[in-house]
């Protein structure tokens, strides 16, 4: 029976849910949005399968993955790196896959089933929230079932549940993660979309975490409303600051070159330095680890035209590729202030004017190493 004794112990993956014989857990949001399993006793039979299926823990695998910058140039100006999430999508669809991704429904990150290339469209753009996982592991475990070929994409804990609920199809399924700073809570997400939305002037109609519309290396969420666009950072400072992660994000175990999955994904960060006019136009790179020999088969051809380059994967490594991001030492303040006071002030005692980030950077400037 899973029993939580620290919420830093589950991802919220869903594999447990999904696994369950007697549908006896079922995935119950915390106040800042985030899914936990809750196990109903009376159904419960103690068959131990929950515990075992587990994926938060140490992955398997080797240490030495092959390491590329890519970019699709007909994707750069709709994508946030190199368009590589996108090719992989685009070529596993129009080979008969059944692709899975994080899309926003409605200003809601969920993760949904899509069989043709029209549907991938919901899936261009990275979410910087935890996307609902509720009930997909059971679906992509039934489509493997089924005889269907399956990519699924997604942070390295969502890949990691969904390679332990397809135990026994694991030749038919391709997974795709993204190097991953760590996930912010949903409800946040929806708060501050609602909190836009009053300051806003008309209809809103579209959001964009990182808008790839003011540069590469540019961090600007934007809201769309039929009178207009609005530019802001408010919602990125918070992300960026470590205020409002998962409790499992601050100790993932996936934090390193060990991954769960076929293909890494993420954004080059470097490769200036290392391939001089590879990628200096400010419009974006991809990084992309090639894990196993399945990933390895699946890139080498893309169906839209690419440039990649191998390169020293010490030379471009990535702060989440060796350790977990480390909490704000106010985060726990931060969640106590959002869930008794709401969003907007938990932004206005936290978000980048506050008072208690203009007092550190005085002390830093002023008295640090005396």
């Amino acid at each position: 029976m899973i029993q939580l004794e620290n919420l830093a112990d589950c991802c919220g993956c869903c594999a447990c849910a999904s696994a369950c014989p007697q549908a006896a857990i079922t995935m119950k949001e915390d106040a800042m949005g985030f899914l936990y399993p809750v196990t109903d006793a009376l159904k419960c039979t103690d068959c131990g399968i929950c515990d075992s299926i587990c994926s938060f823990r140490l992955p398997q695998g080797g240490t030495s993955p092959r390491a590329e910058a890519i970019r699709f140039p007909e994707f750069l100006g709709r994508s946030q790196s190199g368009g590589l999430s996108y090719a992989l999508m685009q070529k596993a669809v129009r080979n008969g896959y059944v692709v899975y991704g994080a899309a926003m429904d409605d200003m809601v990150v969920r993760h949904r089933r899509v069989e043709n290339e029209a549907g991938l469209e919901a899936f261009r753009l990275s979410k910087y929230v935890q996307s609902n996982l509720a009930g997909i592991p059971a679906m992509v475990r039934g489509d493997l079932a089924a005889g269907r070929k399956v990519l699924f994409t997604g942070t390295p804990c969502q890949c990691a549940g969904i390679v332990s609920t397809a135990r026994g199809f694991r030749k038919n399924l391709l997974v795709a993660d993204i190097i991953c700073h760590g996930v912010p809570g949903p409800a946040l997400w929806k708060d501050y979309v609602a909190s836009r939305r009053r300051m806003g002037k008309g209809d809103l109609l579209d959001a964009k975490f990182r808008d790839p519309a003011y540069g590469w290396h540019e961090a600007f969420e934007s809201f769309t409303f039929d009178t207009g666009k609005v530019k802001c950072d408010d919602y990125s400072f918070l992300y960026y600051s470590c205020l409002m992660m998962r409790p499992s994000c601050h100790r993932c175990p996936f934090t390193s070159l060990v991954r769960p999955s076929d293909i890494t994904m993420g954004d080059c960060w470097g490769v200036e330095e290392v391939l001089p006019g590879f990628a200096d136009d400010d419009r974006g790179c991809s990084l992309m680890l090639l894990n196993t020999e399945a990933g390895e088969e699946f890139t080498r051809e893309f169906l839209s035209p690419c440039e990649r380059k191998e390169l020293p994967l010490d030379k471009v490594m990535q702060l989440n590729l060796h350790s977990p991001s480390v909490a704000h030492k106010r985060a726990a303040a931060f969640r106590k202030t959002y869930i008794r006071k709401g969003f907007d002030t938990a932004l206005k005692h936290f978000g980048r004017g506050a008072f208690v980030h203009r007092w550190d950077r005085f002390i830093s400037k002023h008295f640090s190493g005396k």
